[in-house]
């Protein structure tokens, strides 16, 4: 484990954000090819702006990113506040929102 506790299978990140009406909106998923290790430091960089939690207990807070391996599959849910979200979303990993018509049937974003 890096020294957030990232899991050193990590590659990816997607962020999610929930709107009113509990309607979760997540941004196009961003992979690192220095895995673990760049998403603990892009990850300390928000930090630096606000909260950054992994595997954080209770309730999702409006602002969280998703980690996924190699397989893409999920392997942890970071909670995050406004102040974070918006460092990385707009200065660290320079994603957007996923398109209506790019979500799923269930609503949730495609992993790319």
């Amino acid at each position: 484990m890096s020294g957030l506790g990232v899991p050193p299978d990590a590659v990816a990140l997607r962020l999610g954000k929930f709107f009113p009406g509990d309607d979760l909106r997540f941004c196009e998923t961003c992979a690192f090819e220095g895995g673990a290790t760049a998403i603990d430091t892009v990850l300390r960089r928000a930090a630096l702006s606000g909260r950054v939690e992994i595997d954080a207990d209770g309730l999702l807070p409006d602002y969280i990113a998703d980690m996924f391996d190699d397989n893409f599959t999920c392997i942890g849910t970071i909670a995050l506040d406004r102040n974070s979200f918006r460092a990385l979303k707009n200065h660290w990993m320079r994603c957007k929102y996923e398109e209506a018509d790019e979500r799923n049937s269930d609503g949730t974003a495609p992993l790319h």
